[in-house]
């Protein structure tokens, strides 16, 4: 059989709302190992936010920071930092705005303004995420490879900054990432550097931010959990992450 280069985001799709792993998730990602498929995981989450979930799964690639960053075989293998002149304007927009701005770099997060908002603390609370400590030097003493930006959308037609693309994943909050910077192009890197074609990828997700990866792939599996427009660019659609959505793809495809 030929061997397929499977991609998962994480969020809403390997982990359910409740933040657990189903059993047929784990017992599929073992099937597919034995099968000898390259499993690799793409999420908008940084290291320290990912790595417990990489470690529990024993998943050697994972691209992070959608995209920002990228690990083979637990190296870093791609790496692409935002310049600190667009900080700058990030900053002083959002400042003008009473926006909030979350940096995040390879190891952690902080927040840039002291209050935090209550555009940040309804999207860290409808995730159950804790809000990141305040930290208003942490962009100017560390590499920043992604930023999130809490605003109201209308308002997003104030952060035009050519360095910068704004991709949704929340509807409080926006990922801040390169202009060349995403999830499918690091995947399409390291898929090619692995010796797969871009055919070969399998890709699931369920969020604004798997849009491009979705359209990248050979096969683009979005969960029933999805936001409309993924699902509209899928090539299949798979039961919830709550509902043995992953499984019953993969079983369907014929890949365990």
């Amino acid at each position: 059989m030929h061997k397929k280069f499977i991609v998962f985001d994480i969020d809403g799709t390997l982990l359910t709302t409740e933040m657990k792993f189903l059993d047929s998730t784990k017992q599929a990602l073992v099937s597919l190992k034995e099968k000898g498929h390259y499993i690799c995981i793409a999420t908008g989450r940084d290291y320290a936010s990912a790595k417990s979930i990489v470690d529990e799964l024993e998943i050697e690639t994972y691209v992070l920071c959608n995209g920002s960053l990228g690990y083979v075989r637990h190296e870093l293998a791609h790496e692409v930092m935002l310049s600190k002149e667009s900080i700058m304007k990030l900053i002083e927009i959002a400042a003008e705005n009473n926006d909030q701005i979350v940096f995040q770099t390879v190891n952690g997060i902080k927040r840039h303004f002291e209050e935090p908002g209550e555009s940040l603390i309804k999207a860290y609370e409808s995730l159950g995420w804790s809000i990141p400590d305040y930290d208003g030097l942490y962009w100017e003493r560390n590499p920043i490879v992604q930023a999130m930006l809490f605003c109201k959308q209308e308002d997003l037609q104030k952060y035009a900054i050519e360095e910068f693309r704004y991709v949704s994943w929340h509807k409080f909050g926006l990922d801040v990432i390169p202009k060349e910077g995403s999830k499918a192009n690091t995947i399409l890197k390291i898929a090619e550097q692995n010796g797969f074609k871009r055919e070969d990828i399998v890709f699931f997700g369920d969020g604004m931010n798997d849009i491009e990866l979705m359209e990248l792939s050979g096969i683009g599996v979005a969960m029933g959990n999805a936001e409309t427009e993924v699902k509209e660019k899928a090539d299949l659609i798979t039961d919830s992450c709550n509902e043995h959505g992953i499984y019953n793809a993969l079983k369907s495809l014929s890949l365990i």
